[in-house]
């Protein structure tokens, strides 16, 4: 149950940190370019709600150990980060998909793909620290 939890609380660290870096701080202007921006429908920075980005960063967290730690031998960062990306891109098919086919968010697939690859890249983050911590 210990590494349960510590491999949560650090994954969760992780993605957040890595999710920032990303989605903020490389793609922040790019994604902001090309997806329809609704008045009123992204919060400002005052209005956002920490606690609830840190629940959504570890349930993810907690998704990847527990999945990691019951259903697979996964125990090494790599093998982690492999099936993390793996993991992370296909949600992302998932959510981007479905956006894309339903609403006028993404001004086209090149952002999709570029979240797509996003994701990847956090959420394999975020399975490599899992992973090691389980080990």
């Amino acid at each position: 149950m210990v590494k349960i939890i510590l491999a949560t609380l650090s994954g969760t660290i992780v993605y957040f940190l890595a999710g920032w870096l990303v989605f903020e701080g490389l793609l922040g202007t790019y994604m902001n370019a090309n997806t329809t921006q609704i008045p009123g429908f992204k919060k400002s920075a005052e209005e956002s709600s920490m606690a609830m980005l840190l629940v959504s960063c570890a349930a993810y967290a907690l998704l990847l150990t527990v999945v990691f730690g019951y259903w697979t031998t996964v125990r090494t960062f790599w093998e982690g980060a492999k099936l993390g990306a793996l993991i992370g891109m296909l949600f992302a098919v998932m959510t981007n998909s479905y956006w894309f086919s339903t609403t006028h968010f993404f001004n086209g697939p090149a952002p999709l793909l570029v979240d797509v690859a996003a994701a990847g890249v956090t959420v394999g983050l975020l399975g490599g620290v899992v992973a090691r911590m389980l080990a």
